[in-house]
């Protein structure tokens, strides 16, 4: 696959392979490269997570697996009215527009909620121009599928706006802006939860839930992404390809992200082998690095009350595909060429771990 890019991109004129992915939604080289290099500087805090995680987890060793281990044990169920609702009062102070469209998206009928016999797993929101968004739910009443009723809302949400002021042809949007709105609706909730938890153990499940979300999403897609660039070198450098070196490009990253030998973890070098996107879909995996820090830029911005912010942020969901997704990000106040919009989530990240340190 990798030889198979290289004769692509050089028999029609690109300097690379990322280039030549990133041409046809016009992205910048810089928005990839800055990511990029700004997650691989700022790895200190994933370790100091780690660290913490297997003091109050008691364990010897960390491996990765142990990234599954909850901090605290929680038996605390939400019900799927529960979750909406909570969601709704976390935007309560909100702009009217945005919350009628957050609203609409979780209207009664459009939601499939419980997990049935032959009901296909995951969540996710489907739309069609003209018609009502439905969201698909597998509600099995945790404090994650409470951030996935959010989630999926988000981008129902997104559907409507754009529906609503696009013609047919530019209504679709880009999964670079789609997973801001999602995103995006995740730290509101996020930030009421921490405001609202009456007891210590609530505090911690949030927090370890918004962490979660900076170490996968953030972090860890730009390691797959950081994955693809490093082998897709090797071909442009000439180097033959095997499986050695390509593992040897995952025990590297993993190393310097989270100091962990994945090589004491059967099999665990191979994991670039069983990644779908990187087969599937080539530098694909960033864009959800790049749009979750947008969402937190952006969310910033209307928390503390940024002129206009508000408004530039709706426009954006407004806009549907009528532009590039650079443009369109930056437009709503988050501009990924600029490193601080990438450094924000670190400077989130370790605020959560300080907050978690004093907790545990």
């Amino acid at each position: 696959m990798l030889q198979s890019l290289a004769a692509s991109y050089k028999s029609r004129g690109y300097n690379s392979a990322l280039e030549a992915k990133l041409f046809s939604d016009n992205i910048p080289l810089e928005v990839f490269l800055t990511l990029k290099d700004t997650v691989y500087e700022n790895t200190e805090p994933v370790k100091r997570y780690i660290e913490l995680r297997k003091k109050h987890l008691n364990l010897p060793t960390y491996k990765t697996y142990d990234r599954f281990l909850d901090l605290i044990k929680s038996d605390k169920k939400y019900t799927y009215e529960e979750g909406k609702q909570m969601f709704f009062a976390s935007i309560e102070g909100f702009d009217e527009e945005f919350k009628k469209a957050q609203h609409e998206a979780l209207k009664e009928g459009y939601v499939d909620v419980d997990p049935k016999d032959g009901k296909r797993t995951g969540a996710f929101s489907s739309s069609l121009y003209g018609f009502h968004p439905y969201i698909l739910l597998n509600h099995e009443q945790t404090l994650n599928d409470v951030f996935t009723i959010v989630h999926e809302a988000g981008h129902s949400a997104h559907s409507l706006l754009s529906s609503a002021n696009q013609p047919l042809p530019t209504h679709r949007y880009t999964i670079f802006v789609a997973e801001i709105a999602s995103t995006f609706n995740e730290r509101v909730l996020a930030d009421y939860l921490l405001k609202t938890a009456k007891t210590r153990e609530e505090k911690i499940a949030v927090i370890e839930s918004e962490i979660n979300g900076i170490m996968s999403t953030f972090y860890r897609q730009t390691l797959f992404a950081t994955y693809e660039y490093k082998a897709n070198k090797l071909v442009e450098q000439g180097i033959p390809l095997n499986a050695n070196n390509l593992s040897q490009i995952m025990i590297d990253l993993y190393k310097h992200y989270y100091d962990i030998d994945i090589t004491k973890e059967n099999g665990k070098q191979y994991v670039w082998a069983y990644i779908p996107h990187l087969f599937r879909t080539p530098f694909y995996v960033y864009q959800y690095a790049s749009s979750y820090s947008a969402s937190l830029k952006i969310y910033e911005d209307i928390k503390n009350n940024k002129p206009q912010a508000m408004t530039k942020y709706l426009d954006m969901l407004k806009s549907g595909g009528s532009d590039y997704p650079v443009n369109q990000a930056k437009a709503a106040g988050a501009d990924l060429t600029d490193k601080n919009t990438f450094t924000a989530v670190v400077r989130r990240f370790n605020e959560l771990i300080t907050e978690l340190e004093k907790l545990l």
